[in-house]
């Protein structure tokens, strides 16, 4: 095992440094030139260039891109032309925003997807199992911002005022106060991705029940909950692990919309922002620390696989 996850560490390398080459380019095809952008719009040429000594960018490309990556080895992504702040700052203070977010989003598409599924799969063509497969497909019709919208009106402004409508408070202010903020956004980050793990789980969960090992198991008198818990379920877990690992990218994609309708002054804004002001450490620090997380998270879903399945990494 431990040789199967060196294995998978190392194909990690090579793909950290695309991303970097891809996050470097963001400057060579970021319309203007970012020296021009420090200086201000009355600056001299003199002052421009000036700049651009300071900055690095009259060196060699090559040499502009070893420079980067070292610095982003060390922590140092920059400093913002917005807030003329250190970029890595700046995301430690809104990253742990949509992390927290994201990560209870997860947590609760996880718990009700895997029971769910499971149970839609034992009683398949029952009347459950139509109600849960047509919910899921109308669930997957509305849009993350839409749902958003709705829950805010049914929960916050409307009857039920039982969350406040927008803003965020940090785990430090307790966690009950963080619950009170979090829990209307991550439901409607939670949405898409519940609704296409519950059928993940139920599709698996079914082909897993159909195999041979399963029907002698049956046939020797193992009892169903025997059956769906300790011999179909680990089998049925490779496919949903691998769709939970891409609906990561999607959370992240869906933060960007949900936080400005939460006014969350979060990750994804943050990327919205720098674009809008055309601020170029801050546009490659978010890419970056993207990239890195969703890295991450398809390593810790490779890893998984050698977990489950032995001859995956046995090959």
């Amino acid at each position: 095992m431990l040789r199967f996850m060196a294995s998978r560490l190392l194909t990690v390398v090579p793909m950290l440094l695309i991303l970097t080459v891809i996050v470097f380019l963001l400057v060579e095809i970021a319309p203007g030139d970012p020296a021009a952008i420090i200086a201000g719009a009355d600056a001299s040429p003199e002052a421009i260039e000036a700049v651009r000594q300071r900055l690095g960018l009259d060196q060699p490309v090559w040499q502009q891109y070893l420079s980067y990556v070292w610095n982003a080895l060390q922590g140092d992504l920059g400093t913002s032309f917005a807030t003329n702040e250190p970029v890595t700052e700046v995301i430690a203070r809104r990253l742990p925003r949509t992390l927290s977010i994201g990560l209870f989003a997860m947590l609760m598409v996880v718990l009700l997807s895997i029971p769910l599924g499971i149970l839609a799969a034992v009683k398949r063509d029952s009347a459950y199992d139509r109600l849960l497969t047509g919910s899921s497909v109308f669930l997957l019709a509305v849009p993350p911002f839409v749902l958003a919208a709705i829950l805010v009106k049914w929960f916050a402004l409307g009857g039920l005022q039982i969350f406040p409508p927008t803003g965020y408070a940090p785990m430090s202010d307790g966690l009950g106060e963080w619950l009170m903020y979090a829990t209307l956004p991550a439901i409607a980050v939670a949405t898409i991705s519940l609704a296409e793990l519950t059928r993940q789980a139920r599709g698996s969960m079914i082909e897993a029940l159909e195999q041979d090992y399963i029907r002698t198991a049956r046939a020797k008198g193992l009892s169903k909950m025997a059956l769906v818990c300790k011999h179909a379920a680990k089998n049925a877990s490779v496919p949903y692990i691998t769709m939970l690992g891409l609906n990561v990218g999607r959370v992240v994609g869906a933060a960007v919309i949900i936080e400005a309708i939460f006014n969350i002054q979060g990750f994804g804004q943050l990327g919205v922002t720098a674009v809008i002001n055309r601020d170029i450490p801050t546009m490659q620090g978010v890419v970056l620390v993207s990239g890195v997380i969703v890295l991450l998270v398809t390593l810790l879903v490779d890893i998984s696989y050698g977990y489950l399945n032995p001859r995956i990494r046995n090959k």
